[in-house]
């Protein structure tokens, strides 16, 4: 059998340099493509930025919670009696929570963010025998000047005034709430009326409604001693996030329900307490709820495909090196540089196209612009189309190896080792009988091959 020589170690150790020179000169557009990239994301960002402002924001929906006035006798120290109104909080005693999110796609020239609204439910039932703990009797509370208050991030995107139903009565929730410290927007609704002469021996059962619109992230913090969340969404690809996960969830292609059960245990804050500033230690910790993500934005796509970019101009210079000493052929550095250039431009073409046609798409178009621009060239400078068409094969092969490995999201790591292990073995197979050592070319046999 014969093996194929190169014209001697020098020569060859000359052209690896050469290689590896241009391998890292070809970083600098290399590096502009990147900056590209980052440019038109933080493009996309604060076109985003823009539609959450106008739309909402992540929503965090906290509480609720009661405020009841009481009043205090106390003496003075000359004993002359006077009362005081101080306020006790109150937490519900069992509270369900049902929220139906319909998610849609907004966009701000070529760039999109999904966005959601929300139907939220929420029933609750509230024992005021809690309150004897405190030592607090139904005539000392100030029926009249009881409140409810609902915790919202957003309140200016509520797009459905919400309203509170207590003993048959709706009353509405008016925004501008403060009286809950550390709960930064609110929204309070007067029960007075509707609680005017309650006995406090009689639990009172709260259904609120209300539709908010936000974008990012639905999250929920129930205080009561009982909690349960029920989230469905249009949305497939979602990101539990928060203090506690789902206890059942279903992910599917058109869309996710999920149930969190949460209680009073752990909680730092007593079912009844008497000052307000005690909520600051909560509130808006513990909630939880889902994220509404694109699994890999294109951005990222496209920012982990120029990651790859060295390896994939390095195996493709490679390639053409390889080419180089089997046909015996002398390639110049300057088309090593121009072969290495339109895989530059390959990122470049999929980052403009994917923006308009979506990343599948524009990812095929610049692999066939790519591939038939070297394969064109690789026709001239290798002298056969069979050559050529060789080096089109081992591109495209390439590029399917990225490709899969951006696809890959969890194991995106262990496909590139993988696909690197591969290449790696395949050159170390194909030069396993070059003799680099040799001084002139031609073919030599191999001594003791059977």
């Amino acid at each position: 059998m014969k093996i194929p020589v190169i014209a001697s170690s020098r020569s060859a150790s000359l052209k690896v340099i050469i290689i590896a020179v241009l391998t890292l000169a070809l970083l600098i557009p290399l590096g502009m493509v990147k900056n590209i990239v980052v440019d038109r994301q933080n493009n996309a960002s604060a076109a985003a930025l823009d539609i959450r402002n106008l739309w909402g924001g992540e929503q965090t929906v906290t509480g609720p919670i009661l405020k009841l006035p009481y009043q205090q006798e106390n003496q003075t120290v000359y004993g002359l009696n006077y009362v005081d109104e101080k306020f006790v909080y109150l937490l519900a005693d069992e509270l369900f929570i049902n929220a139906k999110v319909a998610t849609e796609v907004r966009y701000r020239g070529i760039h999109k963010v999904p966005v959601f609204s929300a139907i939220i439910k929420i029933s609750g039932r509230v024992d005021f025998q809690a309150l004897e703990v405190l030592g607090i009797s139904s005539e000392k509370i100030r029926w009249s000047g009881v409140e409810l208050f609902l915790g919202i991030s957003d309140p200016m995107v509520v797009s459905q005034l919400p309203v509170v139903t207590v003993n048959a009565e709706d009353i509405s929730f008016t925004a501008g709430g403060t009286g809950i410290d550390g709960i930064p927007s609110q929204l309070s609704a007067p029960l007075g009326k509707a609680l005017d002469g309650l006995s406090t021996a009689k639990p009172v059962q709260l259904d609120i409604s209300l539709a908010v619109n936000g974008s990012g992230s639905l999250q929920f913090l129930p205080l009561a001693e009982n909690s349960e969340v029920t989230m469905a969404a249009n949305w497939a690809s979602p990101s539990f996030t928060g203090r506690q996960l789902p206890m059942v969830r279903e992910v599917r292609d058109d869309g996710f329900e999920a149930t969190w059960q949460s209680s009073h245990i752990g909680r730092k804050l007593p079912r009844a307490w008497l000052r307000g500033d005690d909520a600051q230690y909560v509130a808006l910790q513990g909630a939880f709820g889902a994220r509404f993500i694109q699994a890999v934005s294109l951005y990222q796509l496209i920012e982990r495909s120029t990651k790859y970019a060295v390896l994939t101009i390095g195996l493709t210079f490679v390639a053409f090196f390889l080419m180089e000493v089997v046909a015996e052929l002398r390639l110049h550095p300057l088309q090593y540089l121009l072969v290495g250039l339109a895989n530059t431009l390959f990122f470049l073409l999929l980052l403009s196209l994917a923006e308009h046609v979506g990343f599948d798409f524009a990812y095929v178009a610049s692999t066939f612009a790519s591939t038939s621009l070297i394969a064109g060239y690789g026709a001239a400078i290798l002298l056969r189309r069979l050559r050529a068409l060789l080096m089109a094969g081992v591109l495209a092969a390439l590029y399917l190896l990225l490709y899969m490995t951006l696809k890959a999201q969890s194991f995106a790591l262990l496909a590139g080792s993988i696909g690197l292990w591969i290449a790696l073995g395949a050159v170390m197979y194909l030069t396993r009988r070059i003799n680099w050592y040799a001084d002139s070319n031609g073919y030599q046999k191999q001594v003791g091959e059977g």
